[in-house]
């Protein structure tokens, strides 16, 4: 178990006034806190060095209850005037820092907010508001729950009258519950990062405040990251023995397919036109090598051989002998080797689809989406040029809206039966995560 470290301004009713604990040792009557730092400023400073009272207090504190207090003193000899709340907030940022710097895992710190002038009170208040790291803020009531309006003369701190010291004297202290503003303002740009499908800044912010969100919620962050990434390894482990799935298409190679498609749909809501563009060659050689299994009944891997270097497919030119295809694309290309060197191009593969289907309306997609290949894809790939919807339109005659619309209609053709919802899977996703983090 981590310690306990208290951070306390010294005000003019500590240690004791009224016969009554003041609220840097009620405090540490009732936390018992490992570490006590005591903020003080020029008149504290004087009255410490005449009797050494706060010191003394908290010793004598720790002989009746059986607990050992380590006391570090802040000295502020130079600060007399303790109203100047700026000073008051970087001096005291600067000291808490430290503290928690020299903190180890598990460690507590505790604020006094109720001992010290009202500027040491306010810099504590905005500091615990808008605090990056995790304090625990405490108020203390006054024995009478009213303000001290009585006037106390006596100049000592008479340990042997403090009421508190008497059996069943009540607890004064709370802590604050509310919401820190920093944390506030952290959800607000998780869900920021999360509606611009940002999810690796979400993490990163959500780890700052990971243990003030639910627990799934975070976990569903790290999916949507991993998901993004198309990293299925990642999500399989984080999603093993629970219930959570954010697939909806589950069936091995057509799921692959499926979340590409996806992920390229994002770049396009995020204007992310080049990476949208650039990446469409991957998606639509895997598709269009569907559609000639479904549509033609010849697998690519009956026209193929795997590479034992990356076991990749490349054309075999003796297995498209076999297969009759040969001829054809020699015809088509009008050259004796378009094969090349293997490599698999989606042109191939649509020119041998298109050699063996009737069907008008997929012929007229797949040389659509084969010109936008050559018009548009060679270019983004090898020049350094701006890709805006305008250039898209300039150089192919349609938008990029249009483009991912055939890129949807050859996923249907490849059999992938995702629903018009299944698209809007990303946006589900993001709002399951934005209700939880309410």
């Amino acid at each position: 178990m981590g310690k306990k470290i208290l951070f306390s301004p010294i005000g003019s009713t500590d240690p004791i006034k009224y016969c009554w604990d003041g609220s840097m040792l009620h405090i540490c009557r009732h936390y018992l806190p490992d570490i006590v730092y005591l903020y003080l400023s020029h008149e504290m400073m004087e009255i410490h060095r005449k009797d050494n009272r706060y010191v003394d207090s908290i010793q004598r504190l720790g002989a009746f209850l059986g607990h050992h207090f380590e006391v570090r003193l802040i000295e502020r000899d130079e600060l007399i005037n303790v109203q100047k709340y700026d000073v008051l907030y970087q001096d005291f940022k600067s000291e808490i820092k430290k503290i928690e710097e020299s903190m180890e895992a598990g460690d507590e710190l505790l604020l006094n907010m109720a001992s010290g002038t009202p500027a040491m009170k306010s810099a504590l208040l905005i500091l615990a508001t808008y605090a990056e790291y995790r304090y625990v803020p405490i108020q203390v009531d006054t024995p009478r729950k009213k303000s001290n309006t009585e006037y106390d003369d006596r100049e000592g701190y008479e340990w042997e009258l403090n009421e508190d010291n008497e059996p069943g004297a009540p607890n004064r202290c709370h802590e604050t519950k509310y919401l820190n503003l920093m944390k506030t303002i952290k959800l607000d740009t998780i869900k920021k990062h999360v509606a611009a499908y940002d999810y690796h800044a979400a993490l990163a912010v959500a780890e700052e405040i990971k243990d003030d969100i639910p627990q799934e919620a975070y976990k569903l962050l790290q999916i949507a990251d991993a998901r993004l990434k198309l990293n299925s390894g990642a999500i399989s482990i984080l999603t093993a023995g629970s219930d959570i799935n954010v697939y909806p298409i589950r069936d091995g190679d057509k799921q692959n397919m499926f979340e590409y498609a996806l992920t390229l749909q994002i770049k396009l809501k995020k204007e992310e036109l080049a990476d949208f563009i650039r990446g469409i060659t991957p998606l639509v050689v895997d598709l269009l090598g569907e559609i000639m299994e479904r549509e033609c009944g010849i697998s690519l891997e009956s026209c193929c051989y795997r590479r034992k270097k990356d076991n990749s497919l490349r054309w075999d030119k003796d297995k498209l002998q076999a297969l009759g295809l040969m001829d054809l694309l020699v015809k088509a290309y009008n050259n004796e080797n378009p094969l090349k060197d293997g490599v698999i191009y989606s042109h191939q593969i649509g020119t041998i689809i298109k050699d063996k289907i009737d069907d008008a309306v997929l012929k007229e997609r797949i040389d659509e989406i084969i010109m936008v290949e050559k018009d548009l894809r060679n270019i983004v790939a090898h020049e350094i040029v701006t890709v805006t919807n305008q250039w898209i339109m300039k150089k192919s005659n349609r938008t990029a809206e249009r483009i991912f619309s055939v890129i949807k209609y050859l996923t249907g053709r490849a059999g992938i039966n995702a629903k018009e919802e299944d698209w809007k899977s990303y946006d589900k996703m993001n709002d399951d995560i934005c209700s939880l983090l309410r």
